[in-house]
């Protein structure tokens, strides 16, 4: 794995929490390679999101306001929701399959280290026939600004009979063609995420 890679699965996985400061000397030993790899790394990893670059200072691992991360969720509700209900209005008897695949895996996955992919794949899945790449690369995005915060939730495990029953819910629904019930769950699924992870990791002050 590069050093990107290396410093992503970090971050997603909470190892490198939001906040944390990272020295490009520290880490060229770390990793025992020099810094202009790590520099470039970092450059990477800016241009995803995931760090910035301050000016006189160095790079720090992404941090969100509670307003900020709930501005992230009000957007996925409205993005996600509007692919779905395209996705629905092209999707074909055949991709029914490869959502019930989806589905069968990410509750494998729940709870496991490579739950984040299995998610992201059940949601991929339901939304790949609407055909909108550059919104799945927005949303993208969006999910991970929100990941940064569910790999410090300790009660994400709890939550996990819900999100699969939710799973589940949806897939009915899409697979039904029922679009406005599908669409709504989406919408509660997201909110739901959104309640839980907010009220918890950014409690009011």
């Amino acid at each position: 794995m590069s050093v990107a890679e290396l410093l992503k699965a970090e971050i997603l996985n909470g190892a490198l929490p939001p906040g944390t400061w990272l020295s490009q000397t520290d880490l060229a030993v770390r990793f025992g390679v020099s810094r202009i790899p790590v520099r470039d790394a970092l450059q990477q990893l800016a241009s995803e999101r995931l760090v910035a670059l301050v000016p006189g200072k160095g790079a720090q691992v992404i941090e969100l306001s509670r307003d900020e991360l709930s501005q992230v969720f009000d957007l996925r509700v409205l993005l996600e929701c509007d692919l779905l209900r395209h996705a629905m209005s092209s999707v074909t008897d055949a991709h029914y399959a490869e959502v019930k695949y989806s589905l069968q895996k990410s509750s494998l996955e729940a709870g496991r280290s490579g739950w984040i992919e299995g998610d992201w794949l059940f949601h991929l899945t339901l939304y790949a026939p609407a055909g909108r790449q550059r919104q799945i690369t927005i949303i993208e995005e969006l999910r991970r600004n929100c990941i940064l915060y569910s790999a410090q939730y300790d009660r994400l495990v709890d939550e996990t009979p819900k999100w699969l029953h939710d799973h589940e819910e949806i897939t009915c629904a899409y697979i039904e063609k029922r679009v406005d019930d599908a669409v709504q769950l989406l919408r509660d699924h997201i909110e739901a995420a959104k309640n839980c992870l907010i009220d918890v990791q950014m409690p009011k002050q």
